[in-house]
């Protein structure tokens, strides 16, 4: 008995790996503010210094718990058109919900826009766009994180969530 539950549990997690394909990094993650250089940007593990010095100061601040781990994140507000949350002064989510910010993928022509067509993922993910349903597209970010792509009825990216697992 203690087998054969072993070996449905063994059979579930690879499944679930199996799903849970990588599509990108998180070191290849970047975020770039519309009209500023190429030059500012800023990627997961950048300091609050560095948001800072790429996008200028955020319209507002807050604190968030996070009760799964016990933390208290800081999150940094640029009006309504993005957040980026802060654990222990590292970025860890990415929230994008107009065009001035995209998110694209280091040292590549591959970004993600609010705004346009979810056809521009086909090719540069694959995987997630095949799997895409319900008006969302998961792109998977290492193991357990991924961002969600969310779109409307036709095709519009409208909102680009980092969801840490």
């Amino acid at each position: 008995m203690k087998n054969i539950v072993l070996l449905s549990l063994s059979l579930m997690f690879s499944s679930t790996l199996a799903y849970a394909q990588i599509d990108i990094e998180p070191s290849e993650i970047i975020v770039r503010k519309t009209g500023l250089a190429m030059t500012n940007n800023i990627t997961y593990g950048n300091t609050v210094q560095e948001m800072i010095t790429a996008f200028g100061q955020p319209t507002s601040t807050n604190t968030q718990y996070w009760e799964m781990l016990e933390k208290t994140v800081n999150v940094y507000n640029y009006g309504t058109d993005a957040s980026f949350t802060f654990e222990d002064g590292k970025l860890r989510t990415i929230d994008l919900y107009s065009s001035i910010f995209y998110i694209g993928k280091v040292g590549h022509l591959v970004y993600i826009k609010i705004g346009e067509n979810t056809s521009t993922l086909q090719q540069k993910f694959a995987t997630a766009y095949a799997e895409r349903a319900d008006g969302k597209i998961y792109i998977f970010i290492g193991i357990a994180e991924f961002l969600l792509v969310k779109y409307d009825s036709n095709n519009i990216i409208t909102e680009i969530i980092h969801n840490p697992g």
